[in-house]
């Protein structure tokens, strides 16, 4: 049995209850194209074939023909509240007193309940030929309706061949299910609260195949526990991210709305199901379409929290532009999450996939075809992405261009160039090419070449060599070990001495400065050794006898 629940009043915000009204707005136009068309279905079902009588075509005007277009007849009389056209489908021969004492159409009513709440209605696993089922072990003017799971355990329903008119037989619900209906009925009734509901709501109003008392009964749930489930997702949200964090308030609007929402349509989707409902109701449940929708929020959800824990992450490395990095992988995410899921809601509304899929394969080929260089394109951001050559915000590059990347795109990889224009490279090509990475250093090189002039004798050389590698390891920013300055050759115009330092920056406007100061501190040197740099003019260098003369 159900268990009761305490239905009291609770003050809503208007903009609240405008939400629930667009909630119920919407979920009409959802489903009224599946509702109306599945009771097209039941009241147009009619058995493929027939029985021949002495060479006639027998077609019963009720479509009582095989056990499915019976059973669709009494579903479809019972949703419009015809209990007197549903007795029409129902075999009333013989029950016992006990029963007997019930009207037709109170059998009728009763037997609605008793399907709504404790059978899962499936018509297509009914028969659609008059001869019934004829391998199923019962005998051959019987078939097994349904199951249901009762206090005394599992309880099978059937429907029955019977005589019809002129003799012709028709299919019925049978009268040992009918004589079973009161005492299913005492088992499956509503409790006291749903009864008193029920009595003061107009007994023949329903909307989408549930009457109108349940939907009240929902409606007054979920106003109930929509601010409760609310303050429940707003404490978690507390609880895993501190206000005023970063991340909080994309938790908090994670918590607060798909959760919140996933929660209360549980909640009123299960409650529904305890309620009852018909063939065309279950028909909708089953679609599952508000339950993808909000789930697909659920996942997108997740997907921009992981893609704002991502940005952060990169924030406090100092990669100040690094939230676009995430922009691509999410949407595909996104993409291939909205395809997923609806295949998933084209087959829970009985649509055959498996043909969709093969279709959608073929034309997969000629499309993949015609997107070869997109298709290219997206897995060369893929490989940008596993690899990470570069990231969005690293100075680098590539071919002949020199820039920093500012974002990773889909398609095109975007460098803004050092004279500040901006270059969109195919992925594939910066996948496939050599790419430098200048914010990959974790120091940089200086690495001058100084010309001294011919005329600079052996003391002065050691005295400038000496100079700048002090004045050099001396520097803080200059890293000691790495410092090297040698006399490495002679050119036709000078003397050459070779600087080799890395400087402990990765800046490149820092790392200047740092050159500068570098420069006057060897000019410094080369001046206090009295030495000279070598200009562009040649020396020549003449002898007299011992004496040696410039020119």
């Amino acid at each position: 049995m159900m268990s009761a629940f305490n239905l009291s009043s609770t003050l809503i915000p208007c903009k609240v209850f405008n939400r629930l009204l667009l909630f119920f707005a919407a979920s009409w136009l959802a489903f009224a194209p599946i509702a109306s068309a599945l009771q097209e279905q039941l009241a147009d079902a009619e058995p493929a074939t027939h029985d021949v009588v002495e060479g006639i075509v027998f077609k019963d005007n009720l479509g009582r023909d095989t056990p499915r277009s019976s059973f669709s007849g009494f579903l479809l009389a019972t949703e419009k509240f015809d209990y007197a056209a549903a007795v029409q489908f129902m075999d009333l021969r013989n029950l016992p007193r006990s029963v007997r004492k019930y009207s037709g159409k109170e059998l009728a009513r009763q037997l609605d309940l008793v399907i709504k709440r404790g059978m899962a209605i499936n018509v297509d696993l009914l028969s659609n030929k008059p001869s019934g089922h004829v391998v199923d072990g019962l005998p051959d003017y019987r078939d097994e309706l349904g199951q249901l799971e009762t206090e005394d355990g599992e309880q099978t329903l059937f429907m029955q061949k019977v005589p019809g008119p002129d003799g012709n037989p028709i299919w019925k619900i049978s009268n040992a299910t009918i004589a079973l209906v009161p005492g299913l009925y005492k088992y499956f009734s509503y409790p006291n609260w749903v009864e008193s509901i029920r009595l003061h709501v107009p007994p023949d109003a329903s909307f989408l195949g549930v009457e109108l008392f349940k939907w009240v009964i929902v409606l007054g749930a979920t106003l109930i526990s929509a601010p409760i489930f609310w303050l429940i997702g707003l404490v978690l949200s507390r609880l895993i991210s501190k206000p005023g964090a970063a991340l909080h308030q994309p938790v908090r609007r994670l918590f607060t709305r798909p959760l919140t929402i996933l929660a209360v349509m549980l909640l009123t989707i299960q409650l529904l199901k305890e309620l009852g409902l018909g063939a065309t109701a279950q028909k909708i449940v089953e679609a599952k379409t508000l339950m993808t929708l909000v789930v697909v929020w659920l996942i997108f959800s997740l997907i921009d929290l992981a893609r704002a824990r991502r940005r952060e992450m990169f924030l406090a490395q100092g990669r100040s532009d690094a939230h676009i990095l995430g922009r691509p992988l999410s949407n595909a995410l996104k993409l291939f999450t909205l395809l997923t899921a609806t295949l998933i809601w084209l087959s829970n509304s009985g649509v055959n996939i498996s043909t969709l899929l093969a279709g959608l394969g073929v034309g997969g080929i000629a499309l993949a075809l015609a997107l070869q260089k997109p298709i290219e394109d997206l897995l060369g951001a893929i490989s940008m992405y596993s690899q990470q050559p570069v990231v969005t915000g690293d100075l680098c590059k590539y071919g002949d261009i020199v820039g920093r990347v500012e974002e990773i795109g889909l398609r095109t990889t975007r460098i803004r160039t050092l004279a500040n224009t901006l270059i969109s490279v195919p992925n594939c090509l910066m996948a496939n090419g050599a790419i430098e990475n200048y914010s990959a250093r974790e120091s940089m090189l200086y690495h001058p070449e100084l010309p001294l002039r011919y005329d600079t004798t052996r003391e002065q050389m050691e005295t400038v060599i000496d100079g700048i590698g002090q004045m050099a390891r001396h520097h803080d920013k200059v890293i000691e070990s790495s410092v090297r300055v040698q006399f490495t050759e002679f050119t036709e115009n000078a003397l050459i001495i070779k600087v080799r330092v890395y400087i402990d920056e990765t800046d490149f406007s820092n790392y200047l400065a740092v050159v500068g100061k570098l420069n006057i501190g060897i000019m410094e040197a080369v001046q206090d050794a009295g030495a000279h740099f070598a200009q562009g003019a040649r020396t020549i260098m003449l002898e007299h006898g011992n004496n040696a003369g410039n020119t």
